[in-house]
Order: C-alpha cells, then sequence, then structure tokens
C-alpha cells in the first residue's frame, strides 16, 4: 500500500459519506415533514422535531459550506500559484492546512446529523411506535 492509497481510500470514503449524510438529511426532513400536526392555525412541530430540524439544516448548511469554502481555498491557492509561475504540469507539495476548514466543516455535519438522529429523531419514533 501506499501513500496515494490511503489518499484514495479516504476522499472515496469521505465522498460517500457525504453523500450518506445528504440523503439522511433530506430524510430526516421527510420524517419531520410527515409527523408534523396540522392545526387550525397552521403545521406545528414536537419540540424534538423542531430541534432535529435545526441540527439537520445546521447539516445541510455545513455541507453547503465544506464544498463552496473548499472550492474557494483551492482556487485562491491555484491562482498564486499561477502568479508565481507555476506551470500546469510542475509538481510541489500543498500546506495540509489548506484542507482543515473543509474536514472541519465535513465533521460539523456529520456530527449534527447524528445528533439529529440519535438525540431527537430516533427517541421520537421509538415513543411514538411504543405508544
Amino acid at each position: 500500500m501506499t501513500l496515494d492509497d490511503v489518499k484514495e481510500a479516504y476522499e472515496a470514503l469521505s465522498g460517500k459519506a457525504s453523500d450518506i449524510i445528504r440523503q439522511l438529511a433530506l430524510g430526516g426532513i421527510a420524517l419531520i415533514w410527515l409527523f408534523r400536526n396540522d392545526t387550525p392555525k397552521g403545521p406545528t412541530l414536537d419540540k424534538r422535531l423542531l430541534s432535529a430540524a435545526l441540527c439537520i439544516s445546521l447539516a445541510i448548511f455545513c455541507d453547503f459550506l465544506q464544498y463552496a469554502l473548499g472550492a474557494l481555498i483551492w482556487f485562491v491557492y491555484f491562482r498564486r500559484k499561477e502568479k508565481q509561475g507555476v506551470r500546469g504540469t510542475a509538481t510541489f507539495t500543498a500546506s495540509p492546512w489548506l484542507n482543515v476548514p473543509t474536514w472541519t466543516l465535513f465533521f460539523l455535519k456529520a456530527a449534527a446529523l447524528l445528533l439529529a438522529y440519535g438525540a431527537y429523531i430516533i427517541p421520537f419514533l421509538m415513543a411514538k411506535f411504543a405508544a
């Protein structure tokens, strides 16, 4: 195994994890919509589902920021290298600190979704179907 193999593995796994997080977030939104209470004054949500919605919104926002900020960071880095006269086929190393913001957002979105399901959605569903 080479270092490139390890890098390819974690990039593939983090990409798949991001896809799953997105799907779980959309599934959570669907569950929240399904279990809303329709009243004459309009729909209302159980407090647990409202908290889950907040966490899911945070996860989706972190997902967006992860990719938008990552694109911005790497574009700025590319432009800097280009202005330094580095050619497209040149080999160089980039600071690992360039990825810290995107990895931080990756872990934040995963944590927000785990919180949404672990603390709010799953206990809500267990109480709903145990009753």
